[in-house]
Parts: C-alpha cells; sequence; structure tokens
C-alpha cells in the first residue's frame, strides 16, 4: 500500500506519485491519498483515480479548528502524518506493509526491493546524507553542512515504510504523540516538522532499517555525493561506495514551490551543469502538467491558518549577510563609551 499527504493544491503531485507507484509495483498497486484540506473544495467534476482519504473522517472538528489555528499549511500537514499512517493501517486490516511518500516523490523503478527491505524488519529510514561532505573537497563555507541536518533531522520524512507489527503500532502512537502539538518549524526550539523526531526512532525502536542504497530518495541535498546516468534506458545512480544501483525514486521538493524545500541556498550541487538531472526534471514537469496543476494552485489550504515562511533571496539575502558579517566585526571591535 501506498499512502501519500497533500492539500489540494499538491493533488497534481501525488496523483503522478500515485501513478508511479502503480507502474512500477506488480503484487501490490494499492493507493489512498490522505488529505489534509477540505474535499468539499475539490474543482467541479473532478474524479480521482485513487481512493481519498480527508482528515475530517479522521480528527474531530474542534481538534482540527485548533491545529489550524496554530500551524502552517506545512507544519499542520506534518502534525497529521502519524496519525494518517495509524488510520490506514486500522482501516484497511488486510493491509501488512505501507510505504509513506510525500507527494514530490516519484518512482522509477520496480517497488520489490522495498518489500524486501521490510520483511525482517519494522520500518525503514533513508538519511538525509551519507557521508561526511568535506571528505569531497568542498570548502567549509559550501552549504548545506553536517550541522545544518542537525537542525531539520538526520532522517527525511518523506519517504518512509512500515510493516505492520505490534512495535509499528508503538512506534506510530509515540510519533503521534510528540507531533501532534509540536510540528513547528522553529530551528531556536529544536523542532522541525515531524522528522526531527526521527532521530530518536532507531534508539527507541526495535527492527530499524536504514537504507544507504544511493538509488533511494535522490534529492538536491544528496547530489554531491551522487552522480547519476542512464544505461539501457534505466537510470542508474552512483553512490560513494562506486557501485551503481537503479534509481529507486528521486524527490523533487521544492521544484514547484521554492519556500518548502531547506535548502534554497545551497551552493553544492549546480544544476546547469548536471544533464541527467535536467532531462529528469523536465520528464516530471511533463507528466505534471498532464494532471491540469493550474486548476488546483488557486485552491488556498483550508487547514494552516498561519502564513508560510518566506524565503530571502537575491539582493535582500545578499544585503542581510552584509549586515550580519557588520554585526560580527562590531561585537569584535572595542568602541569606547562616549560620555
Amino acid at each position: 500500500m501506498l499512502l501519500t499527504i497533500c492539500t489540494l493544491r499538491q493533488l497534481p503531485q501525488a496523483l503522478a506519485l500515485g501513478d508511479s507507484f502503480r507502474q512500477f509495483s506488480a503484487t501490490d498497486p494499492f493507493i489512498v491519498i490522505g488529505l489534509a484540506d477540505d474535499p468539499t473544495q475539490l474543482p467541479p467534476g473532478f474524479t480521482s483515480p485513487y481512493p481519498i482519504l480527508p482528515i475530517q473522517d479522521i480528527l474531530p472538528v474542534d481538534e482540527l479548528r485548533a491545529l489550524s489555528a496554530q500551524y502552517t499549511p506545512t507544519e499542520f500537514a506534518a502534525a497529521c502524518k502519524p496519525v494518517f499512517i495509524a488510520e490506514a493501517f486500522r482501516r484497511y486490516p488486510e493491509i501488512q506493509r505501507l510505504i509513506y511518500a510525500d507527494p514530490n516523490i516519484h518512482f522509477s523503478a520496480s517497488i520489490d526491493p522495498i518489500w524486501s527491505q521490510l520483511e525482517n524488519t519494522n520500518f525503514i529510514l533513508t538519511p538525509f546524507i551519507t557521508r561526511d561532505f568535506a571528505m569531497s573537497g568542498n570548502t567549509t563555507k559550501s552549504w548545506p553542512d553536517e550541522k545544518a541536518f542537525q537542525n531539520i533531522g538526520l532522517y527525511n520524512a518523506d519517504f518512509l515504510a512500515f510493516k505492520r507489527s505490534a512495535e509499528t503500532e508503538r512506534m506510530l502512537a509515540w510519533w503521534d504523540n510528540r507531533v501532534r502539538e509540536r510540528a513547528f518549524i522553529n530551528f531556536c526550539a529544536g523542532l522541525c516538522l515531524d522528522q526531527i523526531w526521527l532521530m530518536h526512532v532507531p534508539v527507541f525502536f526495535r527492527n530499524v532499517a536504514i537504507v544507504k542504497n544511493p538509488g533511494w530518495h535522490l534529492g538536491l541535498w544528496n547530489l554531491p555525493e551522487r552522480s547519476i546516468h542512464s544505461a539501457s534506458g534505466q537510470w542508474q545512480v552512483n553512490g560513494p561506495s562506486g557501485q551503481n544501483q537503479p534509481l529507486q525514486f528521486i524527490n523533487y521538493k521544492g521544484l514547484y514551490n521554492p519556500d518548502e524545500g531547506f535548502f534554497p541556498h545551497q551552493n553544492r550541487a549546480i544544476l546547469s551543469k548536471q544533464p541527467a538531472i535536467q532531462s529528469l526534471i523536465k520528464n516530471y514537469q511533463q507528466t505534471i502538467s498532464l494532471q491540469t496543476p493550474s486548476v488546483f494552485e488557486v485552491i488556498h489550504p483550508a487547514y494552516g491558518q498561519q502564513p508560510e515562511a518566506r524565503i530571502i533571496r537575491g539582493w535582500r539575502y545578499k544585503t542581510i549577510q552584509s549586515m550580519q558579517e557588520i554585526n560580527r566585526f562590531i561585537d569584535q571591535v572595542y568602541l569606547p563609551a562616549i560620555r
């Protein structure tokens, strides 16, 4: 089973994700879309090829209102992720294994390796990065660095896999308890959506697999440690070990909403110098265009009343950097008091 969670604006990406999963999943193609939004705002005449599970069917109205009032739409969806996953297991008792994937993910190879990995484990995590970036020859000013991932979490919550078990039920209950009221993006408070809590999972729970396969979860954050090429019509990824692996799935987060990524000012991966990635992005954009995204772009999310953070770019970002440097200089220079 595949579960994704989206707002109505993200529905075109969720549908494209479902299509890619169905294409490469021969044994378990069941797909459910968790809707962290109001289904009454769906465009007239729209029919989803996959079952839609609205958050209103899971949480009571008073709790939805309280969560919506304190969160942005992104934070709201993250706060609801554990309860969506738990509800999927409850609602479909015949399902023994579940993949959660963010709507920005796209599969490009057989799902069988993921199911095989789940046979002997309760949950699967994928780390953002799998090696020390400093070893690649980049300067210390290159960003993001390891410290950046300590702020957002070591494991990416955009892809998770679970096997039905008592340990999985215990983990989901623990995660829900931590996340429901603490899914804020507040780095000063040590919070970052639902994924900052995943750092505890390998310590607190049994049979947790951390998959470092370079073909799993390719994204902007790990491009510096991986290279991609096409061979015999199949995308291959070469990682730190030097072995080629099929490109299992890629995460396009930030492509359609540049403010949703965590690395807007990254300077490690230069996409203009990677024609393979440019080709993948072009193909993905063509796939999304088939889902008529313009129909959904005008729909404002029903939940998450707080405004999303705007990423400062261009001359404004450079100006802030310069001002911060001036402040640091002033802090280091003795200035006599003027009486």
